[in-house]
């Protein structure tokens, strides 16, 4: 009877053990298995905008510190929201990521949907990216327009006559919302042209269907090297060294900043392990001193935020989106 007992006290501690490294083994290294397979990341925009260009540095760098691939995908419509809602509906097992910024709280605060950003875990804040209001340079031209104060001194003598590109409930539909609002004039002053995406906006530029448009000096620089794009002014606190002769709003008079902050979601329910590997991965990529080059070469900045710190900046942005939202949706 001493011999059995000892037998079947031995498989059972053995049972044990074997569950306990099981068990015990993945809560102390985490999920030592993720990723095991490439890792989708949606981009709500068409290709070719501000947006597509530094997700897809972001995706090639942050995929180096990785066993698998960062698969951009590009899924657009409806004002980024459509790409958006494909994430929020995904599994939360971390294959499926959000590329985004603002326009999450934008289009929810513009009732084009109705969940912003905490229909997602944040991942990481990677760059942030000065706004670059221009008009074509034939209607710089034709109206004796030099920088921004001369367009607002237009625009104001000649009420809905400028066309101006936009997408609803995105970041640049807040831009200029609040940069009218700043100087003082109506946010209805302007013929708004809904597009979907800023690569859109910049063909209706070019093709003469509108005036102006806000893009970002990471989608503008061709347009500007052409001829074909006369920046106003740079939406910053500091000028762009890209762009050394063009002074900020704020110098011009108008006393307004906005970046646009590129990050990352998750949807929600993924488990924080999967998420902070995302993040690591991100941050190495941000801090790496070629891929900031690379985005300073694209006026923008490398300024990385993980999950905690990330929730925090985003708390902020809604507020402020929420703010303006009455002046958002006049237009």
């Amino acid at each position: 009877m001493k011999k059995t007992t000892t037998l079947i006290g031995a498989t059972a501690a053995l049972a044990l053990l074997a569950t306990a490294c099981d068990n015990g083994g993945a809560e102390a290294g985490g999920d030592e298995d993720f990723p095991t397979q490439d890792i989708e990341m949606v981009i709500p925009y068409p290709p070719g905008g501000g947006s597509d260009v530094l997700f897809r540095l972001m995706a090639e760098y942050a995929s180096e510190e990785l066993d698998v691939t960062i698969t951009p995908s590009n899924v657009e419509g409806a004002s980024a929201t459509v790409g958006s809602r494909q994430v929020m509906e995904a599994d939360p097992d971390g294959y499926t990521i959000l590329g985004s910024h603002q326009v999450v709280a934008a289009a929810y605060h513009n009732n084009i949907v109705d969940y912003g950003f905490d229909a997602f875990e944040p991942i990481a804040l990677g760059t942030i990216t000065p706004h670059l209001p221009s008009v074509s340079t034939q209607f710089a031209e034709e109206n004796d327009i030099e920088d921004l104060q001369d367009f607002l001194d237009y625009v104001e003598a000649n009420p809905n006559t400028v066309n101006w590109g936009f997408t609803t409930g995105s970041e640049d539909h807040y831009s200029i919302a609040a940069i009218l609002d700043t100087a003082g004039l109506d946010t209805n002053i302007l013929n708004y042209v809904d597009y979907d995406g800023t690569g859109p906006q910049y063909a209706g530029l070019v093709a003469g269907e509108i005036d102006g448009m806000t893009g970002d000096y990471a989608s503008a620089e061709g347009y500007i090297e052409d001829g074909d794009l006369f920046p106003l002014g740079i939406v910053a606190e500091e000028r762009d060294p890209n762009l050394p002769d063009l002074p900020t709003v704020q110098e011009q008079g108008v006393d307004y900043t906005l970046t646009v902050d590129r990050g990352f979601f998750a949807p929600e329910g993924t488990p924080d392990d999967r998420i902070e590997i995302i993040a690591e991965a991100f941050e190495a990529a941000v801090n790496n001193p070629d891929f900031q080059e690379d985005v300073e070469e694209l006026g923008s900045y490398s300024n990385f935020l993980g999950p905690d710190e990330y929730q925090d900046h985003l708390d902020e942005l809604d507020q402020a989106m929420a703010e303006l939202a009455d002046q958002m949706q006049a237009f």
